[in-house]
């Protein structure tokens, strides 16, 4: 991994609002992502965190233009990406490629395997023959352990396990040796048994291709096995950034303290603090006034529901957004943070 204090940003998010227009009965926009700022280094692994509701999603699609830019600016390198024409937007996209959650509703399920993972070479035209687009297909088929590519490239995705439809997602978008994969929840659906193996595909292919992995989830323990950072969100905000030692080991918003408790463990004695957050994440739409959590959180004094609090930070590379960062002293979570990630 680069180090993240002197390295150039692979993609810098400055000011990122994505705001959808709401219902005649509702009326206020829904501001799913609301005035974000991140950067995304070479060689990281970034992850994304947060309840369902968060903004997790519309976030890492809004980086590859896959969801409308409402104001503000994704930067890949020098190329602004809410600012690209239509036609250039296909050779930017070779760059940045997605795994999404259900593999099965992103195939066509009329394809055979062999000619999903050829698509995207026949989309961008970077194969000059058959035999070059069948040795590209089964090589990727192969790094993602899925042998003998040759016999898995005839199947169907009907034909296959959850945890092979997901290895024939990952193939067919790291077939273009993207700088940039993003995952989206990409083991949600799978079988316990078979979401570490996943997990360490990713890790292996990010290091072997030196690629740049953002992967989502809501699952902090998931987050806490692969990611060099990570980034909460809550309800269209970043809310606490910073390396996975130290929002997990040493969480400063009193949102990532409650989902960092709330991990399960396997030892009966190591029992969680009781913390008074109160119902759930709520609606996107009709948003509180000031930060978003203070209706739910157990700190909040009378100014947290007339500031917005930004983003400072609290330790080197790591920052929370909280009036009261200086004064809380959040009791340590659970013992799952005593170990090492990535």
């Amino acid at each position: 991994m680069a180090d993240t204090r002197t390295a150039k940003p692979l993609v810098t998010v400055r000011d990122l609002n994505v705001h959808f227009k709401g219902s005649r009965k509702v009326g206020d926009a829904v501001r799913a992502v609301d005035g974000v700022d991140l950067d995304i280094f070479p060689g990281e692994t970034l992850c994304i965190v947060g309840e369902s509701g968060s903004g997790k999603t519309t976030l890492v699609r809004a980086i590859g233009h896959l969801a409308p830019i409402t104001s503000g600016s994704v930067r890949f390198g020098d190329v602004d990406v809410a600012q690209l024409p239509r036609g250039e937007l296909r050779s930017m996209r070779r760059r940045v490629q997605y795994v999404f959650q259900d593999p099965f509703e992103s195939f066509d399920r009329r394809q055979s395997i062999f000619s999903i993972v050829a698509q995207p070479l026949r989309v961008h035209k970077l194969v000059t023959s058959s035999a070059e687009l069948e040795s590209r297909v089964h090589e990727a088929l192969e790094e993602c352990g899925l042998e003998p590519a040759r016999e898995f490239a005839r199947l169907y995705p009907h034909q296959l396990s959850g945890g092979q439809r997901q290895r024939v997602s990952i193939a067919a978008a790291i077939v273009l040796r993207p700088e940039l994969l993003v995952a989206d929840e990409p083991v949600s659906m799978l079988d316990v048994s078979v979401r570490s193996d996943i997990l360490s595909l990713f890790v292996s292919l990010k290091e072997s291709h030196r690629m740049t992995l953002l992967f989502v989830t809501h699952d902090l323990s998931v987050a806490w096995e692969i990611a060099d950072r990570i980034a909460v969100m809550y309800l269209g905000k970043v809310v606490e950034e910073g390396s996975a030692d130290q929002v997990i080991g040493r969480p400063a918003n009193p949102y990532t303290h409650a989902l960092v408790t709330a991990i399960p463990v396997p030892d009966p004695h190591d029992v969680p603090p009781e913390l008074g957050v109160k119902g759930d994440i709520g609606d996107i739409v009709g948003l509180p006034a000031g930060c978003r959590f203070h209706p739910r959180c157990p700190y909040a004094e009378e100014p947290c529901s007339g500031l917005i609090p930004p983003l400072t930070e609290v330790a080197d590379g790591h920052r929370s957004a909280c009036i009261r960062n200086d004064e809380l002293e959040l009791q340590p979570p659970h013992r799952l943070a005593t170990g090492s990630a990535g």
